[in-house]
């Protein structure tokens, strides 16, 4: 799915056949309320026929609880990576880390593309424009990248929760139990997916406004340095790691419940996504950790704000610490 975005993205801006290859830019050639094609329906409706007939085939004749591809054997001992708790979490997740990771730099360079021909294309959008924050002095496409790096930072959050959360995962499929019965503590097992989502929130911004800068590069009069786009992503990392904060606290105290979590999230993205244009009141706005990020270049960095919301992030993963020390693990 999110390949087919990122392609069409691509394609809408450059080239207009590579569309035709995403099922979501195929579908918009019906030019619904103007044109009202059907050929772009029937041939997506036809395609998905087709495919959904081969895979009920393939599933027929398959072997159950098997795949046509041969799974490849193990190795017959473990690795001494393996025998830390750290070491068992990067391995479990590790094609997960990468394909984010990969995901979140074609993001970048998917937003990146449109960034060449932006004053028009925003000046004609009354929408957007009520969307960007106003700033006196600056340009709209600094307007705009102000508020498109809080989007790609909060989207940037899902592959950190999703980290952290596996470990509640782990618990509930009942193999967090086999790790307890050696002699590893507690705090080691939590704190190795906590580290692993700090991290992993520092690594994504960067490849994001990479992935950003990269293409910006080749459609832009004006370039922006990297170093300026670097420092926009990084200021919003502690909103990300309070989040992460949000995350230990609901695996510490609150297991069945870690979902809060991506509800917050949820209004997070509301809040910072369409604020300006729904003219919500500037309490919703401070409710959500990246309400208080300073919006770069159109504001200064205040270290004083951020060093707060680093020591928010911090109590909120000790607690969580103190909760999941003291519950008992689910069965």
């Amino acid at each position: 799915l999110i390949l087919a975005y990122i392609i069409r993205g691509i394609g809408d801006v450059g080239n207009e056949a590579l569309s035709l290859i995403s099922p979501l830019g195929l579908i918009l050639r019906t030019e619904v309320y103007v044109n009202n094609y059907w050929w772009p329906v029937l041939l997506t409706l036809g395609i998905s026929i087709i495919i959904f007939s081969v895979s009920l085939y393939l599933n027929s004749i398959r072997d159950m609880g098997a795949g046509f591809i041969t799974t490849k054997p193990g190795r017959r001992e473990a690795s001494l990576f393996l025998t830390s708790p750290i070491g068992l979490a990067l391995r479990i997740q590790r094609t997960t880390i990468i394909a984010w990771i990969i995901g979140m730099f074609i993001l970048g360079i998917s937003y990146g593309s449109i960034l060449g021909d932006l004053e028009g294309f925003l000046a004609s959008n009354e929408i957007l424009m009520q969307m960007l924050p106003f700033a006196e002095g600056m340009s709209l496409t600094e307007q705009f990248v102000s508020m498109l790096i809080t989007i790609i930072s909060i989207l940037g959050t899902i592959p950190t929760l999703i980290f952290v959360l596996k470990l509640n995962g782990e618990e509930k499929r009942n193999r967090t139990e086999d790790i307890l019965a050696n002699a590893v503590s507690r705090n080691k097992i939590i704190g190795s997916y906590t580290f692993i989502g700090i991290i992993a929130a520092l690594l994504i911004q960067i490849v994001s406004m990479l992935g950003l800068w990269f293409a910006s590069e080749f459609v832009m009069d004006e370039v922006i340095l990297f170093s300026s786009f670097l420092k926009a992503g990084l200021v919003h990392i502690p909103a990300i790691w309070i989040m992460i904060g949000v995350a230990v606290l609901l695996i510490g105290y609150l297991p069945r419940h870690t979902g809060l979590a991506w509800t917050y999230l949820g209004y997070s993205f509301f809040v910072g996504y369409l604020g300006d244009i729904l003219k919500l009141p500037d309490w919703m706005r401070a409710l959500s950790p990246f309400g208080h990020i300073p919006q770069i270049p159109m504001e200064d960095i205040n270290m004083v704000k951020l060093s707060v919301l680093t020591l928010i992030a911090l109590s909120l993963v000790m607690v969580g610490f103190i909760g999941y020390n003291k519950r008992d693990i689910q069965g």
